[in-house]
């Protein structure tokens, strides 16, 4: 587990290596999951020109360049990303006005704190959202969202045979011994809970949602990321895991989709 100063990290292993880059490349170039999170959670950061955005969970840099996009090129983001190969592939990927550390930066005071999809990542969360809190200024923000699924809250159903997504879980689930947690998986709060630790921390919450259409190639493509896919089945290459995934989604209905809801915040500093 790394530590940094927004509190522990989720283990970094499984995103450090260069199948967990190839895999979440071409899925986020195939579908526009994170490309719709990343819009709703900017559009909800009240980013102006000029500001200095600190990015927790930076990825390959998706959320960053968006910041900068939505403040007409005139600012600066600090991505954190922990995950080695991860962060020298979105260093090579990203705007110069983007600078790359494995972890927050000493004396760093950004206007904004923005985590797309990875909030869950900081554990203990009371203790990371309150250490956030400390670095934040009075009428700046903490910006965050986070499928509501994650929360306890279950999707509607879209279309096909398969309107829940299930099966293809399912079917590579048989013989195989259940999933693991993560080493460092911590049960979330539902969503009351979450607006409680974030008063508890001392911002002042406004929450916020949206939906997705989240497809069955989307479906098959997200478990292929070797966070999803190893353990759930483990013991295997990301080569042999990706075959087992493909095997067991001819056997689906691929006009199948549900809906996926997401939950956000942003969190005032009055």
């Amino acid at each position: 587990m790394t530590r940094t100063a927004a509190g522990p990290l989720a283990s970094t292993r499984l995103w450090d290596n260069p199948d967990a880059v190839r895999w979440y490349r071409a899925f986020c170039r195939k579908h526009p999951r994170y490309l719709q999170a990343n819009a709703e959670l900017i559009r909800h950061a009240a980013l102006e020109p000029g500001l200095t955005v600190l990015d927790l969970g930076a990825g390959l840099g998706g959320t960053a360049v968006a910041a900068l996009g939505a403040m007409g090129g005139q600012g600066r983001v600090i991505a954190v990303e922990p995950a080695r190969a991860m962060r020298k592939a979105g260093a090579r990927m990203a705007d110069r006005r983007i600078t790359w550390h494995s972890e927050i930066p000493d004396g760093c005071r950004p206007d904004r704190i923005l985590c797309g999809a990875g909030i869950w990542q900081l554990t203990p969360l009371a203790e990371a959202l309150s250490l956030l809190r400390d670095r934040l200024l009075p009428g700046t923000a903490l910006c965050f969202n986070i499928p509501a699924m994650y929360l306890g809250e279950p999707d509607p159903p879209g279309g096909g045979r398969d309107p829940r997504l299930l099966e293809l879980t399912a079917r590579l689930a048989q013989g195989e011994p259940p999933a693991e947690a993560p080493e460092s998986w911590e049960p979330l709060p539902d969503a009351a809970g979450m607006e409680r630790m974030l008063r508890n921390a001392g911002f002042r919450a406004e929450g916020w949602d949206f939906s997705l259409r989240l497809t069955q190639a989307a479906c098959r493509d997200w478990l292929k990321l070797p966070a999803c896919s190893a353990p759930l089945l483990p013991g295997l290459t990301s080569k042999e895991r990706a075959a087992r995934i493909d095997a067991a989604f001819a056997q689906c209905d691929p006009r199948s989709w549900r809906w996926e809801r997401w939950r956000g915040w942003t969190a005032w500093v009055e």
